[in-house]
């Protein structure tokens, strides 16, 4: 079965528990979110592993530093986790919250961005000379 439709079924089964909970126990469908969204990853390692091995190999052709490697790898991790924590803030009404949580992510993500923008500018510098 394809990841995509196992994502899928995971989904409409959310979607219809969901539903039904919100009328009975409407304070279980955040943890229902939270436990769908932990399954859906949970389907996604063995992709997410594989994903990681290509993007190795392709730099160490190209003879890139595992330094700038292992910082496009967090760079992606935290824009990931930023956008699930500011969709479920946002759904549960805390969107002031999840703009704060937005623009602090941004601000790491450029502390982050720092070396590898280091590496092109004197990647560029050598490039002229």
């Amino acid at each position: 079965m394809s990841t995509f439709l196992k994502i899928g079924i995971i989904a409409l089964i959310y979607l219809f528990i969901s539903v039904i909970l919100k009328s009975y126990r409407p304070e279980y469908v955040f943890l229902m979110r939270v436990f769908a969204v932990v399954l859906v990853f949970a389907t996604l390692v063995d992709d997410i592993a594989r994903f990681i091995s290509n993007i190795l190999s392709i730099f160490t052709v190209f003879n890139i530093e595992s330094e700038h490697i292992n910082l496009l790898l967090k760079i992606t991790g935290i824009a990931i986790i930023t956008d699930f924590i500011c969709d479920t803030l946002i759904d549960s009404g805390e969107k002031s919250l999840a703009g704060v949580v937005a623009i602090s992510s941004k601000f790491l993500i450029i502390f982050l961005s720092l070396p590898i923008l280091n590496g092109l500018i004197l990647f560029c510098i050598k490039f002229v000379e």
